[in-house]
């Protein structure tokens, strides 16, 4: 279909796609560690699914809920024979809890920070404190804890790092009411993303807004399916597996859309590349002194 938002390439994707599919040898996932937080549902289980499929040695599941981490864990044990599933129970925001799991899965290569919190909409000054607050530690403090703790046992020639966010963050505020603590700790989240890039040119980092998928968080913002075009689950877990690949390296410490199309965005791989595209700043500058 046509790009409904502004577009970097000219074909948009609500569904998965030949160049994306984890069936290409290309994308191939064989021998890798692959962590990925929310895992018990929604993106973060389809995300594992996509993982398991293009035949990851191990995937570590973390997530704050037993009985769907346990779903989770039978499901990819029953579509994949040769991959072994972890599953840890846990809060991202926890330093003690991700050191422990750190410290018994060893290294990795690849990490998606897929844990996300959204507090009932409101506005700022009638806002919940506690709850605003804990979308900050769950949306930003987390990345911070999990770069310091597993950074130093990535694998040490392609290790990945991909946070997911929020394509809204890019609206201005009155198409978003209600939703500040959300979308500003997911700006802070892209922004923490892009020093994490520049300070370790040895992990491939970036952050991914996964498309407008039917999850709880989105039935929380006040969002409904009829309000916008949808896209599929499975559209963001393969979109997130080929961002994991070698092809991807041009988007080091982008922000990027999952319903882009790749083989056109690999097209202007190099213009994305040497420029600041993609990235959090002010819009306008640098400004045009006209005077």
């Amino acid at each position: 279909m046509q790009p409904p938002f502004p577009s970097p390439v000219l074909t948009w994707h609500n569904d998965t796609y030949a160049a994306i599919s984890p069936l290409r040898a290309e994308l191939s996932s064989a021998g890798k560690t692959v962590i990925i937080t929310g895992a018990g549902s929604g993106i973060g289980r389809e995300t594992a699914t996509a993982f398991a499929v293009a035949g990851a040695k191990r995937l570590v599941l973390i997530g704050r809920t037993d009985s769907t981490l346990a779903q989770a864990k039978d499901s990819l044990q029953a579509s994949s024979k040769s991959t072994t599933c972890l599953t840890f129970r846990a809060d991202v925001t926890d330093d003690k809890a991700m050191h422990q799991i750190a410290a018994e899965v060893g290294t990795w290569d690849i990490f998606i920070l897929n844990a996300g919190h959204l507090p009932n909409p409101a506005s700022i000054v009638s806002a919940n404190l506690s709850d605003y607050w804990t979308t900050y530690e769950t949306n930003v403090k987390s990345v911070i804890i999990a770069a310091a703790t597993f950074f130093p046992t990535a694998n040490k020639t392609h290790a990945t790092m991909l946070g997911v966010t929020a394509g809204a963050l890019v609206f201005p505020p009155a198409s978003t009411p209600g939703l500040s603590a959300y979308l500003t700790s997911k700006m802070a989240m892209v922004k923490t993303l892009e020093f994490l890039a520049m300070e370790n040119p040895s992990v491939f980092v970036a952050s991914v807004h996964p498309g407008m998928v039917d999850t709880g968080l989105f039935r929380k913002s006040g969002a409904k399916p009829e309000m916008m075009p949808m896209d599929s689950a499975t559209l963001s877990a393969h979109f997130i597996l080929w961002l994991s690949s070698p092809e991807a390296a041009f988007l080091r410490g982008r922000l990027v859309w999952a319903n882009w199309d790749v083989e056109e965005l690999k097209a202007v791989g190099s213009k994305i590349r040497e420029g600041s595209q993609m990235t959090i700043g002010v819009e306008g500058w640098p400004f045009v002194n006209t005077t």
